[in-house]
């Protein structure tokens, strides 16, 4: 078997040959290089933005900046291996990896064109910490409304877009999953969710004191993004199923027939004004999108009043639309401070929920980064392999001795360095630990040597040591 084995190899012998000669090296310095690399740890950065710590209008600002940002960082900086933008309604955050040898001067300047970007001084987390505050946020335990699930959505369709683009990272997927699971497991195993109302929820029962009872109100929702799939479920759990939607990307129609909604086309847009008692406006571009000319002329046309909620981050209405007669504008400003606290024993439970996920990831993360080493362990067996297949004589078979000569040959080069690492661990006295590390390399079944006593502190007439004699000899208040 060993011998037809050999024999096909050498078929195969001029590919094998190339491939050793082009990264044939010392064993000793291919072990070095797995030494290296498995000190090397992934290193993981986050950079947010908060309403509560920067205010909305930091973060309407920051949030105008993230188009294009992940691929200006991973042009610009060849440290950053990937990174991944989220930006909901009170928060930007900034997730990125960066090479393992990436350097104290260099991670500064990561930061540093970073914050620039984003035109603040932000919130700065490493490693664990990114851990810990992304499975928090995609909690909803670091919402403006404590449990809410849109986060959990948003951040879902965050790493779904960063995968298409390619612009995410194995580590930063593997966060993003384990912390999403985590997320699904407080919501199964904690009344956390219930207890704390969406932004949306929160918005619609201050809309419900204007507007009672709010089913069947005929209602406009304009953007079709983020927030939108989650205002119109608010929207129906409320008994509102009159519902027609506007957008200016031209998405309406896409929108409205998976939503089974009516679409609104540009031309449209103030008769739609006309139509609606509600208005929910979540598009948040950057630019207006009610015009206040707009809602003055669908207010002509109709004699009742108009409640806009106004769930953009960056908000969709023209300056003096809130000023009109008949029209009453709620923000997310005013949303934030009616938000309700979730009982502390809720909020307890889904903090150890996310102490365990982190765990759970951290182990997965340090595991996942041996992987390197493991390749760069069989790279080099198959090279020292590759060496001794290119020594084997040419022909269509191999004689026995030829191939019991080359795999001796083969295990004595794999057991050198062991070898001399073994003798060096013994002169230094660290064989126990040196066996300990064999035992779990190998799982070889070996007995730790001895400790021998240093003959020099030994008296060579009565046995006893240095310590011992130190022992037996009285004190000076003893004689």
């Amino acid at each position: 078997m060993l011998a037809d084995y050999f024999s096909l190899a050498t078929l195969c012998n001029g590919r094998i040959e190339k491939i050793g000669a082009r990264i044939r090296e010392k064993p000793a310095d291919a072990f070095q290089k797995i030494k290296k690399w498995s000190n090397e740890a992934v290193g993981l950065s986050s950079y947010s933005v908060h309403h509560l710590r920067h205010g909305l209008s930091a973060v309407a600002a920051a949030a105008s900046t993230t188009e294009g940002l992940p691929e200006d960082l991973l042009q610009r900086l060849p440290e950053v291996l990937g990174v991944l933008p989220l930006s909901t309604c009170n928060r930007v955050e900034i997730l990125i990896e960066t090479a393992p040898a990436i350097s104290e001067e260099q991670l500064t300047a990561v930061d540093g064109y970073i914050q620039s970007r984003l035109g603040t001084v932000c919130e700065i987390r490493r490693d664990r910490q990114v851990l810990e505050h992304l499975f928090r946020v995609a909690c909803g335990l670091d919402s403006m409304v404590v449990g809410e699930r849109e986060i959990s959505g948003q951040l879902r369709r965050a790493l779904r877009v960063a995968t298409q683009e390619r612009i995410s990272s194995a580590t930063i997927t593997r966060a993003c999953q384990g912390a999403l699971t985590t997320s699904r497991r407080i919501a199964q195993l904690t009344g956390i969710a219930s207890q704390g109302r969406s932004v949306v929820a929160c918005g619609l029962e201050m809309v419900a004191e204007r507007i009672n009872p709010l089913a069947g109100t005929p209602t406009l929702l304009i953007g079709t993004g983020s927030y939108a799939g989650a205002a119109v479920a608010a929207l129906r759990a409320k008994g509102v199923q009159d519902i027609a939607v506007y957008s200016t990307s031209g998405r309406a129609e896409r929108f409205a027939y998976g939503h089974d909604l009516q679409p609104v086309a540009k031309d449209q847009l103030v008769a739609a004004l006309e139509a609606a008692t509600l208005i929910v406006t979540c598009r948040g571009m950057g630019s207006p999108v009610l015009t206040k000319e707009e809602v003055q002329r669908a207010l002509a046309l109709s004699s009742g009043e108009k409640t806009i909620l106004d769930l953009a981050l960056q908000t969709d209405i023209e300056d003096g639309v809130a000023d009109l007669e008949r029209v009453r504008v709620i923000n997310l400003k005013e949303i934030s401070a009616q938000v309700p606290e979730v009982g502390k024993a809720q909020v307890k439970r889904a903090e150890e929920i996310v102490a365990e996920g982190v765990e759970e990831a951290e182990a997965l993360l340090a595991d996942r980064q041996m992987d390197s080493v493991v390749v760069a362990l069989r790279d080099t067996f198959r090279e020292v392999l590759a060496d001794e297949v290119a020594r084997l004589p040419k022909g269509e078979t191999i004689p026995r001795e030829d191939v019991e000569y080359a795999l001796r040959h083969l295990a004595a080069r794999l057991a050198h360095i062991p070898t001399i690492n073994a003798h060096r661990a013994g002169r230094e006295g660290m064989g126990r630990q040196y066996v300990n590390a064999l035992q779990q390399v190998w799982g070889l079944d070996l007995d730790a040597p001895q400790a021998q006593p240093d003959k020099s502190q030994v008296c060579p007439v009565t046995g006893l040591s240095v310590d011992d004699l130190k022992q037996e000899t009285p004190d000076e208040e003893g004689q």
